[in-house]
């Protein structure tokens, strides 16, 4: 021990520490009440924000442009707010975290296998059918693949990359996981009428990405599960929007019916007890898998 550590008085060290852990508190309180503030700004004003643009573009330009211009206006925002919230609080949200390779191939491994069990399970009760073709140009399908991505990139950055790291700080990773998830839910719920369990299904989703971003200590393995399911059920089963597919099309057409429970509705899978089974069977394991890491600060 020097000197100067040892003239420090252990009172004034105490009050030290007791000081940045307030800090530390109130930065996360206002972040949580910024976060969900900005966020239900963006999404229940944004859209008409920027109606004069897409009115004019719809009458001049093809679906495809219009819905690229909303999709960047809307997620680009998310993903600035998001980067200067997490420097101005002392994080970087933008940090892909450890093994970058083995959390990419994680998070689309469980983005893939979350979407086709839970479609399979749709199908077993008997709820899916494949409609009539409907693919777009390889091209039209690799623009909607990016603005998915940005959709993406943008909400894990907003939550997972700055509202849940500077949650663990103050509170650590746990608790940090369930709050984002639970502003990721409240906040994909704002401005549309959902089901009990679209709700319950979100925060499982908000969950399972929360997870795997406090295990790769970055951002970067929840948005590749966030994206390999989102892109695997608009891109691949043409199963959002149901019925029918999207502006830049699916490789194939599968619609649900039947029962609301089963993802017969205008909601589909998200309205369905197939993403719920699919996300507890998720979540628990994983949980169990990397809970000792979980428990340590970020």
């Amino acid at each position: 021990m020097n000197a100067t550590a040892a003239a420090v008085p252990p009172v004034t060290a105490d009050k030290a520490a007791a000081t940045t852990g307030v800090a530390k508190h109130v930065r996360a309180g206002v972040a949580l009440i910024a976060g969900l503030a900005i966020a239900s700004g963006v999404i229940l004003y944004g859209p008409t924000a920027i109606e004069p643009v897409l009115v004019k573009l719809d009458s001049a330009a093809t679906p495809a442009i219009v819905e690229t211009v909303f999709t960047a206006a809307i997620y680009g925002a998310l993903l600035i707010v998001g980067v200067i919230g997490g420097a101005l609080c002392g994080v970087n949200a933008l940090k892909p975290g450890r093994r970058p390779l083995a959390m990419l191939g994680l998070g689309l491994f469980v983005g893939l296998f979350g979407v086709t069990v839970t479609a399979g399970y749709a199908g077993i009760v008997g709820s899916l059918k494949l409609g009539p073709p409907h693919a777009n140009s390889a091209a039209m399908l690799a623009w909607g693949a990016a603005l998915i991505l940005l959709q993406s990139a943008a909400e894990e950055v907003y939550f997972r990359g700055w509202l849940q790291r500077t949650f663990a700080k103050a509170w650590g990773p746990p608790v940090a996981i369930f709050v984002a998830a639970l502003a990721f839910s409240v906040l994909h719920s704002l401005g549309e009428e959902r089901a009990i369990i679209t709700f319950a299904n979100l925060f499982l989703g908000g969950l399972l990405f929360g997870i795997l971003a406090a295990y790769g200590r970055g951002i970067l393995g929840a948005v590749a599960a966030h994206f390999a399911w989102n892109g695997a059920e608009q891109m691949i089963l043409g199963l959002d929007p149901n019925p029918g597919v999207g502006t830049f099309g699916s490789l194939f057409n599968f619609e649900l019916f039947g029962p609301k429970s089963w993802g017969g509705s205008t909601e589909g899978l998200n309205a369905s007890i197939a993403m719920t089974l699919t996300l507890v069977a998720l979540v628990v394991p994983l949980v169990l898998l990397v809970r000792n890491r979980l428990e340590r600060a970020e």
